[in-house]
C-alpha cells in the first residue's frame, strides 16, 4: 500500500514537469534562429538549454509511466502518449550531444534534429491533452462555424419511425454510452474497482464501492456521480478520453429518475419536456402524439390520379408536400356513381372528405366506410338519417364528424358510442333535442358534441 501511495505521489508530479522540457526546447530552438546567434557567444548556453530540456523530459516521462500505474486511462490512448514521450525524450538527448562543444556534427543533422524534436513536441502534447480533456478539448468551446468543421461529432443511433414500444431504453440507449466510456476499464479482463459492466448482472452486482445504479436514487447511484464529478476531482470518469456531455449525464440521471430499469421499453417511461427534446434532437425520436394522418406512410399519386378526381367533379390538396394524404370536396349538388368508385379506389388516400349538399346516400355511405384512414368527415346539408351512419362504425380513426342540418336523431348517440375515436360531432340543426344531448353527454367524455346549445 506504501509503494502504491509513493507511486501516486511521484506520478502526480507529471503535470508539473511536463512543462520544464516544454519551454526549454521552444528556448534552445529560438536562440538556435540566425538572428539569435552572435558569433557563437550563445553556443554555451544553447548547451545548457537542451541538457535541462533532455534531464526535464526524462524525469517527466518517469514520472508519467508512475502516474499511468493508477491504471486510469485506457490503453489505446494511453500507449500513443507514452512513445511520443519516450522519442522525446530520445531525441531531446540527441539534440543535447550534438552541441556538446568538443563533438562536431553536420549542421544537417542538428537541423533535422530540431524539426523532429518540434513535431514531436506538438504530438506529445496533443495526446496528453486527448487523455486529461477528451478528444475536442481544442474545439469544445469554439465558435460553431469551426466546431462544425473540426470537432468529430458523435454520431448516435436514429430510431425514426419506430414505435415507442420497440425501443429499450437500457439497451439501445443507456447501455451503449457506457459501452464507449467504461467498458475499457470495467469488463471481463480488467474489472477495476471490482466492476464488470459488461452485463448487466456485473453492473447490477455493483463494485467494491456499492451499487453502480441504484434506481431513483442518485446519491446511491456510485457511475452517475463519477460521472457528474468536476474534472478535477480524482474520481472523476471516465478518468481519461472523452467524458460523458451534458445530454449524456441528462439522459442517465433520468434513467435513474424512472427506477434504472433493465428491461422496460420507452413507452413504459414517463417523459419531461427535456427528455422529450433530447431523444428528438439526439436520437430521432419523436415521442409526441401524432395525429394519425402523421403516421400513414404512402407512395405518391401520379399527376393522373388528380386530374380525373377533377373530372368528378372533387376539389382537392395534399396535406403537404411529404405527405400525400388527400383532403378532397365533391362541388357538385349530387354524388354521382363515377364520384363514389374513384373515393373505392384512391380509399387509403382519403383522410379528409366534404360531401355537404350532395344528395348522400345510404349506399354512398357504405362506400365511405371503406375509408380506413379517414380522420374528419362532413355530411351536412344531406337527408341521411341516424340508420344511414352504421356502416361507419368501421373508420377506426374518424375524429371529426360533421351532421349539422341532417335527419338524425337521438338514436345518432347509440351509433357514435360504436366510433370511439370521435373528438368533435356537429348537431346543430338536427332533429337531436337539447335533452338528449345533455343526457348523454358523460357518455362521451372526449368527444365535443355540438348542438343547438
Amino acid at each position: 500500500m506504501i509503494g502504491l501511495d509513493l507511486t501516486q505521489f511521484f506520478g502526480r508530479l507529471h503535470p508539473l514537469l511536463v512543462h520544464l522540457p516544454i519551454g526549454f526546447i521552444l528556448l534552445a530552438l529560438i536562440f538556435e534562429l540566425k538572428w539569435f546567434r552572435n558569433k557563437g557567444s550563445n553556443f554555451n548556453f544553447i548547451q545548457i538549454a537542451w541538457l535541462i530540456a533532455f534531464l526535464s523530459s526524462f524525469f517527466s516521462a518517469l514520472m508519467g509511466w508512475l502516474l499511468a500505474q493508477n491504471g486510469h486511462y485506457i490503453d489505446t490512448e494511453l500507449t500513443p502518449h507514452q512513445y511520443t514521450g519516450i522519442l522525446l525524450v530520445f531525441f531531446s538527448c540527441v539534440g543535447w550531444v550534438l552541441r556538446i562543444k568538443n563533438i562536431r556534427f553536420p549542421s544537417l543533422f542538428t537541423k533535422i534534429n530540431n524539426f523532429i524534436v518540434l513535431v514531436l513536441l506538438i504530438f506529445v502534447g496533443h495526446l496528453g491533452g486527448n487523455l486529461t480533456h477528451g478528444s475536442n478539448y481544442l474545439t469544445e468551446h469554439a465558435p460553431d462555424f469551426i466546431k462544425t468543421k473540426f470537432e468529430k461529432q458523435r454520431e448516435y443511433k436514429t430510431f425514426e419511425e419506430l414505435p415507442l414500444d420497440s425501443v429499450f431504453v437500457f439497451k439501445e440507449l443507456v447501455q451503449p454510452l457506457l459501452n464507449e466510456k467504461c467498458i475499457a476499464c470495467h469488463n471481463n479482463e480488467i474489472s477495476r474497482g471490482g466492476l464488470n459492466m459488461s452485463t448487466v448482472e456485473g453492473i447490477e452486482k455493483g463494485g467494491k464501492s456499492g451499487a453502480a445504479f441504484t434506481g431513483k436514487n442518485l446519491n446511491k447511484s456510485l457511475i452517475f456521480k463519477r460521472i457528474s464529478f468536476s474534472q478535477e476531482n480524482e474520481k472523476f470518469m471516465p478518468p481519461s478520453g472523452t467524458p460523458f456531455s451534458f445530454h449524456e449525464i441528462q439522459l442517465v440521471q433520468w434513467w435513474i429518475h424512472e427506477g434504472a430499469n433493465y428491461t422496460d421499453p420507452l413507452s413504459k417511461f414517463s417523459l419531461t419536456p427535456e427528455i422529450k427534446t433530447l431523444l428528438l434532437k439526439q436520437y430521432g425520436l419523436d415521442t409526441r402524439a401524432k395525429p394519425w394522418v402523421e403516421k400513414v406512410k404512402l407512395d405518391p399519386l401520379p399527376d393522373s390520379v388528380f386530374i380525373a378526381l377533377e373530372n368528378a367533379n372533387f376539389s382537392w390538396r395534399t396535406l403537404s408536400q411529404s405527405n400525400p394524404l388527400l383532403d378532397i370536396r365533391f362541388q357538385g349538388d349530387k354524388l354521382s356513381s363515377e364520384a363514389v368508385a374513384l373515393l373505392e379506389t384512391y380509399a387509403p388516400y382519403i383522410t379528409w372528405l366534404n360531401l355537404s349538399g350532395c344528395k348522400v346516400k345510404n349506399s354512398d355511405l357504405k362506400v365511405i366506410a371503406k375509408l380506413k384512414n379517414l380522420t374528419r368527415l362532413n355530411l351536412q346539408q344531406n337527408p341521411i338519417k341516424a340508420r344511414d351512419l352504421v356502416s361507419l362504425n368501421t373508420l377506426t380513426h374518424l375524429e371529426v364528424l360533421n351532421l349539422h342540418s341532417t335527419l338524425v336523431n337521438q338514436d345518432v348517440f347509440e351509433i357514435l358510442k360504436t366510433i370511439p375515436s370521435l373528438k368533435k360531432v356537429f348537431l346543430w340543426n338536427t332533429k337531436v333535442t337539447t335533452r338528449a344531448v345533455l343526457k348523454n353527454k358523460a357518455a362521451f367524455p372526449q368527444t365535443e358534441i355540438i348542438s343547438k346549445l
